[in-house]
């Protein structure tokens, strides 16, 4: 009988996940269960008591659980990185967008912009907005929402835009990546992965599995990039 472990993930990888849990499962012999959720939230989750054998989310998040001792520091390894991005309705067509001057034209031409309130993409772009002093001009048409939702709503039509990790909108059928945010304006989104020490051994394998480089490839397909942990 394979044992279960209970996976905790942010929704900005929640397609990837999809993708290869057939293949964790088939090369751990565990089944997987994903409690999908906003990175911040997750580690307001674990520290509640919720039960869980791994965690996905930003590092810093990961560090303050491994400090607290709701997390193993031993198991703690780096997953991936992901850009911070801009979704349009439609299919792709020219080079996209990758220079704050290029983006600001963009973002301030837009009529309306749809991001996540509570997750750390929307955070993200609420910071960035301010450094490249476009709060005043640019966070007037863009609107709060839940995760997962900015992006189908740009496929719908509702909104313009929408500021969502890469993994997300590649994901999203009807909208592509118009821009994506240069690496110098530090909007990356970094997820680290590790287990609870109370979990079953087995749990450090399909940790194993996630970091091993031979699935570096399908997560760049992804939008999502390998790290080095600081």
């Amino acid at each position: 009988m394979s044992t279960t472990l209970r996976m905790f993930i942010p929704t900005a990888i929640r397609a990837v996940m999809e993708h290869l849990t057939p293949r964790v499962e088939a090369a751990t012999g565990v089944r997987l269960i994903q409690e999908v959720e906003l990175n911040p939230l997750i580690p307001e989750r674990l520290r509640a008591g919720e039960r869980y054998d791994i965690g996905l989310t930003n590092p810093p998040y990961a560090k303050a659980l491994i400090d607290d001792g709701f997390a193993d520091g031993g198991s703690h390894r780096a997953f991936g990185r992901v850009s911070l991005a801009v979704a349009r309705k439609g299919r792709t067509h020219g080079q996209m967008i990758a220079d704050s001057h290029g983006i600001e034209v963009l973002l301030r031409s837009a009529k309306s912009i749809a991001y996540t309130g509570a997750g750390t993409s929307g955070r993200t772009y609420l910071d960035v907005m301010e450094r490249m002093g476009l709060t005043d001009s640019v966070l007037p048409q863009s609107h709060a929402m839940s995760g997962g939702v900015p992006a189908a709503s740009v496929a719908t039509g509702e909104y313009e835009l929408a500021i969502a990790p890469l993994t997300t909108v590649i994901a999203t059928p009807g909208v592509v990546p118009v821009a994506v945010f240069p690496e110098h304006l530090g909007t990356q989104i970094d997820m680290s992965i590790f287990r609870n020490a109370a979990s079953p051994n087995i749990a450090s394998e399909v940790i194993e599995f996630l970091t091993d480089h031979d699935i570096d490839d399908k997560l760049a397909v992804a939008g999502i990039a390998r790290f080095e942990l600081i």
